[in-house]
């Protein structure tokens, strides 16, 4: 569950109001696919994924019509803790939270910086594979609107 001060972090974050006016709503990312996850000692790290909204209609298949769909990347910049469960060869996620970083202290002897009150943390909510946190201390977004293409789904499919 999110609240204000979470869903105001898309305001501050590099990109984030462009991406939230592509998608014409902060976006929930419920049933998103993770491409591709890079995790680096040093540098950036980059988390990407294909989403979408869901437009509540029902297509002629008796799918949910889905619009805007984007390849979104997240950026992270000084990951310093992550807790990370499952994998498979297609990761869904039952949605992202993006926030300012919570403070748990049963995480304390993992953290590999010290937590500062400006950290971010992205939630992946499980679904199936891929699902957990990851803390850093700053994000940046950039998105290319529409579908992963063949590269994307060959290269980066599976997280």
């Amino acid at each position: 569950m999110t609240n204000e001060n979470d869903t105001a972090i898309y305001d501050e974050v590099p990109d984030g109001p462009e991406l939230v006016s592509w998608f014409g709503q902060e976006p929930s990312f419920h049933d998103a696919e993770i491409l591709s996850l890079c995790l680096r000692r040093k540098g950036r790290s980059v988390l990407r994924l294909h989403g979408w909204i869901m437009t509540g209609a029902t297509g002629p298949d008796g799918h949910c019509v889905l619009d805007r769909h984007a390849v979104v990347t997240f950026t992270l910049d000084g990951v310093m803790d992550l807790q990370l469960d499952g994998f498979s060869t297609q990761n869904v996620i039952g949605g992202l939270i993006l926030r300012r970083a919570p403070h748990r202290p049963e995480r304390g002897d993992y953290l590999a910086l010290k937590p500062l009150p400006q950290d971010v943390e992205i939630e992946l909510e499980p679904c199936y594979g891929l699902d957990g946190f990851i803390r850093a201390r700053s994000v940046s977004i950039t998105f290319e609107p529409g579908k992963p293409d063949a590269e994307d789904e060959i290269n980066g499919g599976g997280a």
